[in-house]
């Protein structure tokens, strides 16, 4: 795992001298994709059956919280990817997933939101569907939807589809315009009446007792994907440090002091350690919740509610501490920081942006971690 993660942090130099012509393309560079490729970051999940690296979350973690030192919305990327393909590999046929990747090793799979409709059609489905928030599906070969309504003979199933749809074969809204991760590209796959092979397409049954659907995997699966989303603001957070600590270095000036340089300062001194401690914190808090998740995951262990949602309590608080730390180097960069020159800027808007993904709702954490010590039930959420 070594490897991997300095493969990863030898590309940061690249990421951030095109970090600005990402943000202004929405959409990450062809430069930064071809390094990751050739890097063979997309392929940690995949097993080494099939080409792979076969490596599990903590390389997933590690791999793309690096990349975001260097360029947040690539490392968001590279996240995402890696989900993509565990959703693959866990819910579909193994002679499918092997066909995907024996096309092509490095084969760029995009997740986005649910939503639209699976009608039941010979050999497979139509699809109808205006997928949101299709990050990475600008250069993905393949876009796997979650349907939240499936139909046989025009009736209505108790059940989910997820779709795996290739992206050429869909209309891109290129409709993503937001304050920051801009170089995400998360606009959104329109499919009308698109057919896909059944082979495509995972059937997920809704028990009519529990409410679950089958062979989407547990929640403690589904919670990965807190710790994954949280990796590349992590990452960000240290890259805007990274960034201010070699501000320090340069003998930047405090202005309107009797101070030479910044580093001359006690009291600045001061504030770059408590940013610095915030943002350990974080990384701290953030391992933490992959040091529990990754041992249940290979050993197929569900765990229990107040496991879990102890869990989504390091998730929020690696968020907090690496805001406190954030904003704590924004006010060593002074106004100069928020300059649209300044990528310190690019760094603060893209923590803010990515850390209000679902899965890392703070206010909900808090909610069910009390519901769980109490023994009560149900959680508010119905995914983690």
């Amino acid at each position: 795992m070594d490897d991997v993660i300095e493969r990863a942090r030898g590309l940061v130099p690249l990421l951030r001298a095109n970090a600005e012509k990402t943000e202004r393309a929405n959409a990450t560079v062809p430069e930064n994709i071809t390094a990751l490729r050739e890097a063979g970051l997309f392929r940690i999940p995949t097993p080494r059956s099939m080409g792979g690296l076969g490596l599990g979350l903590r390389a997933e973690v590690g791999v793309a919280a690096e990349l975001a030192r260097g360029c947040p919305s690539t490392g968001w990327l590279l996240m995402v990817n890696s989900a993509g393909r565990g959703l693959l590999q866990g819910m579909f046929p193994e002679d499918v997933v092997a066909e995907i990747y024996a096309a092509d090793p490095d084969v760029s799979i995009a997740n986005a939101g649910v939503g639209g409709v699976a009608a039941k059609a010979e050999g497979g489905y139509r699809l109808t569907a205006d997928t949101a928030f299709a990050s990475g599906c600008l250069h993905s070969a393949y876009t796997l939807v979650l349907l939240n309504s499936v139909t046989v003979d025009g009736e209505p199933q108790m059940a989910l589809a997820s779709v795996l749809v290739r992206t050429g074969d869909a209309e891109i809204k290129e409709v993503w315009d937001v304050a920051g991760m801009r170089g995400t590209g998360s606009n959104t796959v329109v499919s009308k009446d698109l057919f896909v092979a059944d082979k495509h397409v995972a059937y997920h049954a809704i028990d009519p007792e529990t409410g679950a659907p089958e062979g989407m995997g547990t929640s403690t699966h589904t919670l990965t994907a807190s710790a994954n989303v949280l990796a590349p603001l992590v990452g960000a957070a240290q890259g805007a440090l990274d960034l201010i600590k070699e501000s320090f270095d340069k003998g930047r000036p405090v202005f309107h002091t009797t101070h030479g340089a910044v580093a001359d300062s006690p009291g600045a001194r001061a504030w770059l350690a408590e940013a610095t401690h915030h943002i350990d914190v974080a990384w701290r808090h953030l391992w933490l919740a992959v040091d529990q998740l990754e041992p249940a995951l290979e050993q197929h262990v569900e765990l229990s509610d107040e496991e879990r949602t102890r869990i989504r309590m390091y998730v929020a608080s690696a968020v907090r501490e690496a805001r406190q730390g954030l904003s704590k180097v924004m006010d060593l960069g002074g106004a100069g920081g928020f300059a649209s020159a300044n990528p310190l800027q690019r760094y603060f808007r893209d923590f803010e942006t990515g850390s209000r993904h679902w899965t890392l709702n703070p206010f909900i954490a808090l909610e069910d971690y009390g519901t769980a010590l109490l023994g009560r039930a149900p959680l508010a959420t119905i995914a983690l």
